[in-house]
């Protein structure tokens, strides 16, 4: 069944496709990536008032101070003033561009939560070698078994220029131009709102066969391989997992291992997906804010609206911070998190006839000119708001990219949240890591590195 809906007044007349088009689009249509649209899809002018830029090319210089041993990106932006700041006091006047998850926190929070809003900085992009990829994808990609995988793509955004919502979430799932990243102390953490909390430290290791545009060809169609181990707390060290998932889960579904340092074994873990409980306040497809096979989710492109959402936050993904002043009661310290006004893809998912997943429905924000989710909101079977999550995106020109950064799950129920991959008191990410040897991600492998 053909669904659309339309939020705001920015979907054009190209935005509005049937969920069910899987075509890639014509040679014609393609040339926009070079006029009007940016390589990879966004809109290269400004907004009306011009509080939204227009894309001149993004950030593509290293900055002073990089490289250094400490991964420590430096703040592209550190002289910007903020330009006003949303509090409950008046986020009312801004509820058309806040997500209903944001408005959410503003009533549940009052006195806590608030938004400093900073510049538009458009400094979304990526190597040349992924331009030219995702142009070519353009004309040849295309969605395969009802929207469980992608062909004809070769690194690079699959639909750039997207009819669908399948299409747009697939963007998402394949937008780290970078094949391989490593962080060897990542934090991780469960901020209660009675004060309690759990604490993680841990190496990660991701490889991308699919953005390895020197092997893509030869990779079979193989969309990521990770590994985690954890390392802190003592009663944890050495648990770890390791997960490889493809770009078409009906030929290759998701293979995982996960490794138990009590029992010294590695077992085959074929749940660690969807649905199955993670952490207290996430499931494993909330990972990296929305993770795995988009199979079990109608998706429906809702349109295109300009909303406040993080962006540029370098200054939290520091690792120069202290854990103790990013983890505050009850939400992530907001001295530390810039907002800006941007221009993101709104796509919708619900649940599909004869599937199931905890989560009814799905709200996801995707940046148009990254296409990383911004934010996200996941509704029960009730069809109440239940759980929302955002990343919080650092910029790293040296690549160039845009990518994930921390992120958070956030439990509007239960209270408290959960937040992830943060660089603090250690080191950051390194995105251009050398990718490791195939045994790496193999559940040996995982068994040794646990020891």
């Amino acid at each position: 069944m053909c669904k659309q809906k339309v939020l705001g007044i920015l979907v054009a007349p190209f935005l509005l496709g049937c969920s069910v088009v899987f075509a890639a689009v014509s040679p014609e249509e393609s040339e926009r990536l070079v006029t009007d649209l940016t390589p990879v899809g966004a809109e290269r002018k400004g907004n009306a008032d011009g509080s939204i830029p227009a894309w001149t090319g993004g950030l593509t210089s290293p900055l002073p101070g990089w490289p250094n041993e400490e991964f420590d990106r430096p703040n592209p932006y550190s002289q910007d003033k903020v330009v006003f700041t949303i509090t409950s006091a008046n986020y009312k006047n801004y509820a058309d561009q806040l997500t209903p998850g944001t408005r959410a926190l503003f009533e549940i929070y009052p006195d806590d939560f608030r938004m400093d809003i900073y510049p538009t900085r458009r400094t979304a992009a990526f190597p040349d070698a992924f331009y030219s990829a995702t142009k070519n994808n353009a004309t040849s990609a295309k969605l395969v078994d009802e929207g469980k995988g992608v062909e004809g793509a070769a690194g690079g955004i699959p639909f750039p220029i997207p009819k669908s919502g399948s299409e747009a979430i697939w963007n998402y799932l394949l937008s780290n131009p970078n094949s391989a990243v490593r962080s060897v102390t990542a934090q991780e953490a469960i901020i209660f709102n009675n004060g309690q909390r759990q604490d993680w430290t841990y190496e990660m290791m991701m490889y991308s066969p699919f953005q390895d545009l020197a092997t893509t060809s030869k990779n079979e169609d193989v969309l990521f391989k990770t590994s985690v181990q954890y390392t802190q707390p003592a009663r944890d060290a050495g648990e770890g997992v390791v997960v490889i998932d493809s770009v078409n889960a009906s030929k290759a579904p998701r293979q995982a291992w996960s490794y138990d340092p009590g029992e010294r074994r590695v077992r085959r873990a074929p749940s660690l997906k969807f649905d199955t409980p993670d952490r207290a306040l996430n499931v494993i497809d909330d990972v990296d804010v929305y993770s795995g096979s988009p199979e079990r989710y109608d998706w429906t492109l809702i349109g295109k609206k300009e909303m406040y959402v993080p962006y540029n936050n370098n200054r939290l993904n520091s690792p120069k911070n202290k854990i103790a002043d990013i983890t505050t009661t009850p939400y992530i310290n907001p001295d530390l998190i810039r907002y800006e006004l941007h221009r993101v893809w709104v796509v919708e998912g619900t649940v599909k006839e004869g599937q199931r997943h905890l989560y009814q429905k799905r709200i996801k924000y995707l940046d148009e000119d990254s296409w990383r989710i911004l934010a996200s909101e996941r509704y029960d079977g009730s069809g109440e708001l239940w759980r929302i999550g955002y990343s919080y995106p650092v910029v790293a020109p040296e690549i160039p990219l845009v990518s994930a950064g921390a992120y958070t799950n956030i439990d509007l129920k239960e209270g408290g949240y959960h937040v992830i991959g943060l660089p603090a008191e250690g080191i950051g990410y390194n995105f251009a890591a050398t990718p490791p040897n195939a045994s790496y991600f193999t559940a040996a492998a995982l068994r040794r590195r646990g020891r």
